[in-house]
């Protein structure tokens, strides 16, 4: 049943101390965030005690409710609704190291868990990847529109519509939607982040993609347009905004909005292309070859590393500063091979949750589980990462296990998917290459599942006793 937002808004205000106590809120895809001014007024087991939240716990200065993709949008427009309450930056810190076992204080919290992380580990590449995540966050729900269209049209065009090449066509145009702008985008959201004016952003990216680059040489070199890709348009927006603003110090009065706009493009065109498109097009061209090289010759054994260590990469925020990569083989391959790997970790997780809801006595724990498996296996690993495996430790390492032996299959039998990001778990089924890469990622994600659950129950975990007794 869908959430009940009053309910949810009524119990989550009786939890923080009321709507005065609140300063910013906002939402991701999954979570409810919001900070507040006293924080002696907010009791996080109430909050996590309130009907349809999944999961508790404080990050940096935010206090974030799990309550799932289709409830967050929702229940903070609910909130905003009824209050003016100022926007949120989402650049929240996020945990940076693995957890040991003692640290797991509560099942269904894991406030104590990341707060030990933080004082254990530096901060800095979190940040950093925070920064990245919110470059291309915005960017989901056109990814999951237009990359569910794309794929599914690159099924259908081998079957159905065989001989249907105008549907075939029309489903292209509105399945590259949101990629024939890509670049632009991201250029606006990272000189955004970085610092810069946005719209500078979308100038850089225009200049690296401008097709009369193609006649225009300079030192012998002819350039080529869109060369780098992705990786080449945040490079020239993280040294576009920083001399922006250097230019921005040294002109002073009414000549600083002419002036510093006119050197800035004029400066970092030249700089782009020059230096920063070749830097971009030869590690894009390195990405791709090399890992090629990596799943061609590593075979099952690059496949059980990438998908055994993506889990800690999600606990420890870094998972976000893939996403250039996944989208730069896309550009450079056509495919991506690396993210169906990726998505193996999911599988794994929801594997290691059903052993736990099978052998646990504890009843808050079975309801939690049965919570958030739901929207575990349609790629939403969240409510079970810092609600129930990390907490029990070793249900986190029996999901990473799985997820190994599940990436192994996929890599083995080379599925790829036609999207960069976006969607995962059993929705990605939509979004493959072609019907062998369906075929065979079913075939990893059962894998994935049934190892993550065996290495579970094997292992066992220490089962919480119910809070009655």
């Amino acid at each position: 049943m869908p959430a009940d937002l009053k309910v949810m808004y009524e119990g989550i205000l009786a939890a923080c101390g009321g709507a005065d106590n609140i300063v910013t809120l906002g939402c991701c895809m999954t979570r409810l965030r919001f900070t507040v001014k006293d924080e002696a007024l907010v009791s996080p087991e109430n909050l996590r005690q309130v009907k349809d939240v999944a999961g508790y716990f404080y990050s940096g200065s935010q206090h974030q409710l799990i309550v799932g993709p289709s409830t967050a949008g929702k229940l903070a427009a609910y909130f905003n609704e009824r209050h003016a309450f100022a926007p949120l930056n989402l650049s929240g810190t996020y945990p940076t190291g693995m957890i040991k076992k003692e640290n797991a204080a509560e099942v269904g919290a894991v406030k104590e868990n990341k707060t030990a992380i933080r004082k254990k580990y530096s901060s800095r590449l979190s940040r950093a990847c925070a920064i990245i995540g919110n470059i291309f966050m915005p960017l989901i729900p056109a990814y999951i529109g237009c990359g569910l269209i794309m794929g599914i049209n690159n099924i259908l065009s081998k079957t159905l519509l065989a001989g249907d090449p105008n549907t075939v066509a029309l489903l292209g145009v509105f399945g590259n939607g949101v990629f024939f702008y890509l670049n632009a985008i991201v250029g606006y959201n990272a000189n955004k982040e970085f610092g810069g004016t946005p719209a500078l952003g979308v100038a850089f990216a225009g200049i690296l993609n401008m097709p009369a680059l193609a006649n225009v040489t300079l030192f012998g070199n002819t350039f080529v347009p869109g060369k780098g890709g992705i990786i080449a348009v945040l490079l020239v927006c993280w040294a576009g905004s920083w001399l922006e603003k250097r230019i921005r110090s040294f002109i002073k009065g009414s000549a600083e909005m002419f002036l510093t706009p006119v050197l800035t493009i004029l400066l970092v065109g030249f700089a782009s292309l020059i230096l920063i498109q070749p830097l971009a097009g030869w590690l894009s061209d390195q990405l791709a070859v090399q890992t090629q090289n990596a799943l061609k010759h590593g075979g099952i054994i690059t496949g059980a590393v990438l998908g055994g260590t993506f889990l800690p990469l999600v606990m420890m925020g870094i998972h976000q500063s893939l996403v250039p990569i996944h989208q730069q083989l896309l550009d450079t391959l056509g495919n991506n091979p690396l993210f169906p790997i990726l998505c193996m970790a999911g599988a794994g997780q929801v594997g290691a949750s059903i052993a736990v809801l099978w052998k646990t006595k504890n009843a808050k724990l079975k309801t939690i589980v049965k919570n958030a498996l739901p929207v575990g296996l349609l790629g939403i690993g969240e409510p079970l990462i810092y609600g129930v495996t990390l907490p029990l430790f070793k249900p986190f390492i029996g999901a990473c296990l799985g997820a190994a032996v599940g990436g192994a299959v996929i890599a083995f039998f080379h599925v790829t998917s036609a999207i960069a990001f976006g969607v995962s778990g059993v929705v990605l089924f939509l979004a493959l290459s072609d019907l062998h890469s369906v075929i065979f990622y079913a075939v990893g994600f059962l894998t994935a599942m049934v190892c993550g659950f065996l290495f579970t129950w094997k292992m066992g975990f220490d089962d919480p006793p119910n809070e009655e007794n």
